[in-house]
């Protein structure tokens, strides 16, 4: 049986491949490479919990990378509440328990060793081996650790060996390479020292400037030259001990030029109500609000009262910048989505922005702060140098993802060895890796 490591590099698609001149380790899998239709919505904590499973988001139950969960206390038990509790029952992004998924992983019951790196939903069942960003902090503020571990002295040799893992340039204005040559790094540490029969890795490079600056961008060519690069070691490593070499991306990135606020919009029709935290600032009433969305990139979650779905989607649908409002039903079924699914145009990306000014705002919007803030917030990447903050400009932001319409924009997969036939489907990706695995 071949052991295989298969490799997840955020924002990989076809349309970038074509343009990149210069690779080495992608160019050699060519011979079995295409793109596939992403799973919807296409974002980083769905995907991965649909190539794992083989199943859609209507069915594992990850909706997108976060959960609105205000009134659901059944979820609460698969909560960090340790971290951030009164935001996480409300609206949390980021929870790392596997126990969310509602679908089991394809390698259950197959009896192999699997290796989860720097994936989403890892925590505790979902695999032998994991690190995983969870960083503590002490009473000081200082970082006490960036990464939990199963066996739980794996980050410490990881650390002995490599360093600390750099959580500052996994997520922030400071995002950038020295996170992914880590990972890779730790990747291939644990190939040799785990032994894992399945080992998968999660790259995130290409992710940062596709958001930053867009899929045009040439920088964005010069950060997959860099993964290129990045891949050789670990790829000869593999195929050295007779394993399969996986690559693939998780979705598409689309160049946006407009945002849109539907939780401003539905705050001045009277549908979203606020209230004053502890220092005076704006907050969402979520108890006597009849409309909230959960933003996630260019897909949102809209919670509603019921009888008021007809004003909200009234509200919602003539904003600029707003592709489609859908019913539930029509598009993800599942109670944990949305009572309506907001759908940006192509060229927009949606915030979770309520306030008419930034004195409105909560200290937490001027900062790195994902389990505080109820939507994801791609302007973390941007460092405003005169108020020294995080940026608040949504129009800084030139790429995002979450809808799959363009195929010019699907993901790849590439392997050292035959893919399945025909057109692929994000849901056939964990059938294929099972087969293999069994082999």
């Amino acid at each position: 049986m071949a052991r295989i490591c298969f490799v997840l590099v955020a924002g990989l698609d076809r349309a970038l491949i074509e343009k990149t001149p210069g690779l080495t380790t992608l160019a050699g899998m060519q011979q079995h490479a295409a793109a596939y239709r992403p799973t919807f919505p296409a974002v980083t904590c769905t995907a991965q919990a649909t190539l794992t499973t083989g199943a859609t988001a209507g069915e594992h139950g990850i909706i997108c990378n976060g959960l609105y969960t205000h009134g659901r206390a059944a979820m609460w038990e698969h909560l960090d509440l340790a971290n951030h509790g009164e935001f996480r029952k409300q609206v949390t992004f980021w929870e790392q328990s596997n126990s969310l998924l509602e679908r089991p992983r394809f390698w259950e019951g197959m009896n192999k060793k699997v290796a989860m790196l720097f994936w989403q939903n890892a925590m505790r069942g979902a695999a032998d081996v994991v690190v995983t960003p969870k960083p503590e902090h002490g009473a000081d503020g200082k970082t006490l650790t960036a990464c939990w571990s199963s066996p739980t002295d794996l980050y410490s040799r990881l650390v002995e060996k490599l360093g600390p893992f750099p959580l500052m340039n996994y997520w922030s204005p400071m995002a950038g390479l020295p996170s992914s040559q880590w990972i890779v790094k730790c990747a291939e540490y644990v190939w040799e020292a785990e032994m894992p029969d399945l080992q998968l890795v999660y790259v995130p490079q290409l992710d940062f400037n596709l958001l930053r600056k867009g899929p045009e961008d040439a920088a964005v060519v010069k950060d997959l030259q860099d993964v290129d690069a990045l891949l050789a070691g670990l790829a000869e490593r593999v195929r050295a001990d007779s394993g399969v070499f996986v690559v693939a991306g998780d979705y598409g990135m689309n160049a946006v030029s407009r945002y849109v606020m539907p939780n401003l919009a539905l705050r001045q029709a009277g549908l979203l109500k606020t209230k004053l935290d502890e220092a005076g600032k704006m907050v969402v009433d979520y108890e006597e609000s009849e409309a909230f969305v959960m933003v996630d990139h260019q897909v949102g979650h809209v919670y509603v009262c019921a009888g008021c779905e007809d004003a909200v989607v009234a509200v919602l649908e003539r904003l600029p910048g707003v592709g489609q409002v859908l019913r539930r039903k029509e598009i993800l079924d599942n109670p944990r989505a949305g009572d309506l699914v907001l759908l940006a145009a192509t060229d927009a990306w949606l915030t979770h922005d309520w306030w008419k000014s930034d004195d409105e705002k909560p200290r937490w919007q001027f900062g790195v702060d994902i389990h505080s803030k109820p939507g994801f917030d791609t302007r973390e990447l941007f460092f405003d140098p005169v108020r020294k903050c995080i940026a608040q400009d949504a129009g800084l932001v030139k790429g995002s993802h979450g809808l799959v319409d363009d195929a010019g924009r699907w993901p790849m997969l590439m392997s050292d060895v035959t893919l399945p036939d025909g057109e692929i489907q994000a849901t056939d990706v964990a059938e294929w890796l099972k087969g293999l695995l069994a082999n």
